[in-house]
């Protein structure tokens, strides 16, 4: 017969087996892990030096230079990696950014996920910019989540972008609106609307209203256009040719009235 202390003995066992047997595993400790380098290469060159991979495709229509865009960002020195900046659904215009970051969004659609590599001639140069230093070629990673386009730019009419006249100097003018008001001296500050447009295309470059514009502080060429006018007046001036190859601009002038020009503070 088996004593009362042989059997505890053995039932304690086989418990202890079983508890064993059946227990959950211990956890492993967690072991540490490095996180992995950023990429800070590309795959495909332009034409002008700038970079790029293309991580996730985009669909549709792509930005241009006029293009306002929502962008999630991350830019990093290509040097070590640092990161410099970053953000969520940013808004800013194409045209608004440095020159590399600008021609990888126009190679963008929305949706879609770039790698730009921007050399320092396409980024901040030899000046170098707040933590980016003198000549420092850049990564960004973006994400372009949408854009829109500005509606087009008026455009003046071929028959309305020339002038029939000139004066000795060479300003070109034409009278769109007749008045007999008063005439404008070097001592008045003229109030005009006014509207800037491309000469060739006709193409709307500056449009303002009730501009101030002291005689004596304008430009030679623009006080000799205001002193033609009087009150109530539209002319067309056609600006002389330039030599330095900057783009033709003529200018529609209204002068709405005079007010006697700010005296100048000692």
């Amino acid at each position: 017969m088996t004593s009362p202390t042989l059997k505890r003995a053995a039932f304690t066992a086989l418990t202890s087996v079983l508890l064993l047997q059946f227990a959950p595993a211990q956890a492993a400790a967690p072991v540490a892990t490095k996180s992995k380098p950023p990429v800070l290469s590309c795959t495909t060159q332009t034409a002008e030096g700038l970079s790029y991979t293309v991580i996730t495709p985009g669909k549709g229509e792509r930005p241009n230079t006029e293009s306002k865009v929502t962008v999630n960002y991350k830019g990093m020195l290509t040097a070590d990696g640092t990161e410099f900046d970053s953000g969520q659904a940013a808004q800013f215009p194409v045209g608004g950014v440095i020159p590399g970051f600008a021609q990888g969004l126009q190679l963008m659609q929305v949706g879609g996920s770039y790698r730009l590599c921007i050399p320092a001639v396409l980024g901040y140069g030899a000046a170098g910019t707040g933590p980016i230093p003198a000549n420092a070629d850049l990564v960004f990673e973006v994400d372009l989540l949408s854009f829109i386009n500005p509606p087009p730019k008026p455009v003046i009419p071929v028959a309305e972008r020339t002038c029939s006249q000139a004066t000795a100097s060479g300003l070109g003018f034409d009278i769109v609106q007749s008045a007999a008001g008063k005439k404008p001296t070097d001592g008045d500050m003229a109030l005009v609307d006014f509207t800037i447009f491309d000469a060739n295309t006709g193409v709307v470059e500056q449009k303002r209203e009730w501009e101030k514009i002291p005689l004596n502080q304008a430009s030679p060429i623009f006080r000799e256009s205001l002193n033609m006018m009087g009150i109530g007046t539209t002319y067309r001036f056609c600006m002389p040719k330039t030599t330095d190859g900057s783009p033709e601009s003529n200018i529609i002038v209204t002068l709405i009235g005079l007010r006697p020009a700010p005296t100048a503070e000692n």
